[in-house]
């Protein structure tokens, strides 16, 4: 078992609880472990949900989840959260609230209003308020293509050049960094950064799986572990990429074709740092905005 000498980097997650453990904050903490960091769980709501589909979903009251920030704020260093799934505005504007008040703590937003379909998650006054309380704050968001279009007003993101402008618009708009990720855009895992110091591309061979339950939000559970231990962003961002698509290439699979993320896959140091024959390189490439 081994010993630390001074205790780990602390990462909170703040989401619904997913009965599949491939999603919600299950995964995140799994995340943060296999990432050798102190996971934290804030639940927002709990969520019967199989690697399929979701059954149901069941808010928690508002004063549950600031008990449980409060709480988690006493005695833990935390230095990253990530915040996920808030179902109702309420919760929304507690999370806000605590937030606001640790303005050092880093901050990975996965906005989770619509999915990797297109299909709302949020209502119109959800999605206000994340406009309006969230993003604002955030040190990242990491909108799909089809969070992106919503964020931002477009009709639809769909190529690198949708992908770009709203990664620039979001920055525009919130004044957050955004990474628009692309899923499996023209063979490749694309994603697009739009930050101060222009845009960049990072891209990964797609791995080809069966439909998989919560990439998306273990994608941005890794980035904010990777800046809880002082990564900078494009630090995080690319070790994250690695740590998913092993997860995702080590996916163990069911009889009915579902597959679920193998989080407990390790990904060394030095595979990050090297780009190793053992992986697949990432590429990236830097654009000015202007």
């Amino acid at each position: 078992m081994p010993q630390h000498e001074v205790f780990p980097a602390v990462c909170v997650s703040i989401g619904v609880s997913d009965s599949s453990g491939s999603g919600g904050t299950q995964a995140d903490l799994k995340t943060f472990t296999a990432l050798s960091c102190y996971g934290v769980s804030i639940v927002t709501g709990v969520a019967a949900h199989s690697l399929g589909r979701l059954h149901s979903l069941h808010p928690l009251p508002e004063a549950v989840v600031r008990s449980q920030l409060e709480a988690a704020g006493e005695d833990l260093p935390i230095t990253a959260v990530k915040v996920g799934f808030c179902p109702t505005v309420a919760i929304m504007r507690v999370v806000a609230r605590w937030l606001r008040e640790r303005p050092a703590l880093a901050l990975v937003v996965d906005p989770v209003a619509r999915d990797s379909r297109g299909i709302p998650l949020l209502s119109p006054e959800q999605v206000a308020c994340l406009k309006e309380e969230l993003l604002p704050r955030a040190t990242l968001a990491t909108p799909n293509r089809h969070e992106a279009a919503l964020l931002t007003g477009m009709e639809e993101v769909l190529a690198r050049s949708d992908m770009e402008h709203a990664a620039k618009e979001m920055l525009r708009r919130y004044g957050c960094p955004t990474l628009v990720t692309g899923g499996g855009l023209q063979g490749n895992s694309l994603d697009v950064l739009g930050g101060l110091d222009g845009l960049r591309h990072f891209s990964f061979p797609t791995v080809q799986r069966a439909k998989i339950h919560g990439t998306g939000a273990t994608f941005s559970a890794a980035i904010a572990a990777g800046l809880s231990k002082g990564d900078s962003l494009r630090e995080a961002i690319l070790a994250a990429k690695l740590y998913v698509s092993a997860a995702i290439s080590a996916a163990p699979s069911l009889d009915n074709g579902r597959s679920a993320l193998w989080h407990a896959v390790t990904v060394r140091e030095q595979v990050v740092s090297t780009q190793s024959d053992e992986w697949p390189a990432v590429h990236e490439h830097q654009r000015s905005t202007k």
